[in-house]
């Protein structure tokens, strides 16, 4: 009997201990663009984490009213017409509306491993980003293994992402949150520095069958399950299994609403569009309006009985003749239409007596 219990105790230790050694922080194998950059020697779980910039980031909607099975199938085919790889690995995060997909050439990361002396079958391969923590809601600006990642983070989820090799330029900035539908007044003009993230133990992503890291851990399951059978947590799975099928119909819910809105986001799109196309016609008046100009030219006007003969303008180019009493300071007008920021290059003619044409050019705004 006491040879029973010691057996007992020895699994339970046992058990225990692999426990323990699943729980430390996991070993990354880091695949760039330079190479393989491998962990120190050490003890617990290695995954094989492909860098950024040897990704592709796909935003996918997903069908309204389909199940999950439909849904996975779907997304497979777009992967599918959309990867340019012979061979893809990809990984895949479901949000609500849409799946964020990354892809990798699935032919590099086994060749890049097999020169590293590592069977990357037998690792868990995840694209960089689902190690590196969330943001709330916004776009940043991070450091990545190589390169830079542009993120617009929405409800929580990394709704569009693009990778440059060094730091964007500010046009390049301004084209991906416009590609991100960013709103306009949310809209981050200057490049933001790149922030540094660290590396998380877990991904922060909820993967589907069949993608990444959905693939069943059996080392972990058996820990696991071993540690279930020992303390009888029973009533924890089927608590857990409730949960799992009130997740399952708000993710129905959500998706079946998200639907709901997509005429709303239509209209918002080209709501914005317009507003871009009003916003560059507004940008081709470059000139101050003809009231403004008088209005200047009228502060500057000798006091007493004189009046604007003759106005001319076109295209930035202004005439015009100023008639008084008596002979008018020519110097003094000249002076004050230079002096005032409005016009430049001022030229004048006396036509008269008492008569005085001006030409001056037009600063623009």
């Amino acid at each position: 009997m006491s040879e029973t219990l010691s057996g007992l105790d020895g699994a339970a230790l046992r058990i225990a201990a692999f426990a323990a050694r699943l729980a430390r922080p996991p070993r990354l194998c880091l695949e760039t663009a330079d190479g393989v950059e491998l962990p120190p020697p050490g003890r617990g779980r290695r995954l094989w984490v492909v860098s950024r910039g040897r990704c592709r980031f796909l935003h996918l909607p997903l069908l309204p009213g389909a199940d999950r099975t439909r849904q996975l199938d779907a997304i497979a085919l777009e992967i599918r017409r959309l990867s340019p790889f012979a061979e893809t690995g990809s990984y895949l995060h479901l949000a609500a509306g849409f799946a964020a997909v990354w892809l990798w050439d699935q032919q590099a990361t086994r060749a890049a491993g097999g020169a590293a002396g590592i069977d990357v079958a037998r690792l868990k391969i995840l694209p960089e980003p689902a190690l590196r923590p969330p943001a709330p809601d916004g776009v940043r600006l991070v450091e990545a293994l190589d390169g830079v990642e542009g993120q617009y983070w929405r409800d929580g989820t990394l709704a569009c992402s693009r990778w440059w090799p060094a730091m964007p330029e500010p046009g390049a900035w301004i084209l991906f949150q416009r590609g991100a539908a960013v709103p306009p007044e949310r809209l981050v003009a200057q490049v933001p520095l790149p922030q540094p993230l660290p590396w998380l133990d877990r991904p922060w992503t909820r993967a589907a069958a069949g993608f990444g890291l959905a693939r069943l851990d059996l080392r972990l399951a058996a820990a696991v399950l071993g540690l279930a059978v020992l303390a009888g947590y029973g009533y924890q799975g089927a608590q857990y299994l409730r949960l799992a099928r009130a997740g399952a119909a708000l993710q129905r819910e959500v998706a079946a609403r998200s639907a709901a809105i997509e005429p709303i986001l239509a209209a918002r799109s080209r709501a914005l569009d317009s507003l871009a196309a009003l916003r560059a016609l507004h940008a081709l008046d470059r000139f101050p309006g003809q009231l403004a100009l008088m209005a200047r030219v009228a502060e500057i006007l000798p006091p007493g009985k004189s009046r604007l003969n003759d106005w001319a303008y076109d295209k930035g180019q202004l005439e015009l003749s100023i008639a008084d009493d008596q002979p008018p300071d020519v110097v003094r007008l000249v002076r004050a239409l230079d002096s005032g920021g409005a016009f430049r290059d001022v030229v004048a003619d006396r036509t008269g007596n008492n008569t005085v044409r001006l030409r001056a050019a037009v600063v623009a705004r």
